[in-house]
């Protein structure tokens, strides 16, 4: 049987796996569905919608599965988040259900939600992630795997992060940051994030393509059309293509370039 203090309210409905153990002061809504390995510290709210994968860690006070903080959505609608295995999620953690007719916000595998972050509704969020305090993700915004984002750091609607990317601290992002690529204040680009392809494995050679991929469609004097065109007859590899692909098709925010 799960281990649940006596001071929780744990809706009958609610799906806890034998092994999940719940704090005092926990609020589990009805429909929620909790693997296991799970636990849940005090004064958390896991709310109606939610389907939470194994081992992973609701820190006090975080409130998953809220209503979208969105003045035109119908607190009527059926939606939900989806949650993978393996994540953290640190004290006073938020992150919001979809907007949409049985919709979900989804959260990957082992990422680590530091203090106070926020996920908004429709929000995609991949593995390995780390966001730092108070980072502030609006709604329908795509995060890939292995980012990581500094403390304050603000991503507006419907903006695209890729795979290994980074942003400094109290960073501001409005368009879409390129796999690799780290961002620092507002809409900036400072580089390549060669530390975290080092640490990620990549090939020297891997490394070296994707700088060359990186100056010639983000840094090249030739437009945009030019620098991308010129890319196709280069013969890059998988691993380059893709930041290629993150310039030439952006999310409707754009793409940093400078």
């Amino acid at each position: 049987m799960p281990k649940i203090h006596s001071q929780s309210i744990i809706s009958e409905s609610a799906q806890l796996a034998d092994d999940v153990e719940v704090g005092p002061f926990v609020v589990i809504e009805a429909g929620v569905s909790i693997a296991a390995g799970c636990r849940i510290a005090s004064h958390a709210k896991i709310c109606r919608g939610v389907k939470m994968g194994r081992n992973n860690m609701v820190d006090h006070g975080a409130v998953l599965g809220g209503a979208p903080q969105d003045l035109s959505f119908d607190p009527k609608i059926d939606s939900g988040v989806i949650i993978g295995d393996d994540n953290n999620f640190r004290e006073h953690v938020t992150i919001s259900r979809s907007t949409k007719v049985n919709g979900n916000t989804i959260i990957g595998d082992r990422n680590f939600f530091m203090a106070v972050s926020h996920i908004a509704h429709d929000v995609i969020v991949g593995d390995d992630n780390i966001f730092a305090n108070n980072v502030m993700i609006a709604g329908h915004v795509r995060i890939a795997n292995k980012v990581f984002l500094g403390g304050g750091t603000a991503i507006h609607q419907f903006t695209h992060v890729g795979d290994f990317a980074m942003s400094q601290g109290n960073s501001t992002l409005t368009k879409d940051v390129p796999p690799y690529c780290v961002a620092h204040k507002i809409n900036q680009l400072s580089g390549l994030n060669v530390i975290g392809l080092r640490r990620g494995g990549f090939t020297p050679e891997d490394r070296k393509e994707i700088k060359r991929a990186y100056s010639l469609v983000l840094r090249s004097k030739s437009n945009r059309e030019e620098a991308l065109k010129e890319a196709e007859g280069q013969g890059f590899g998988p691993l380059a293509t893709r930041l290629i692909k993150a310039v030439r098709s952006p999310s409707s925010r754009g793409v940093l370039t400078r």
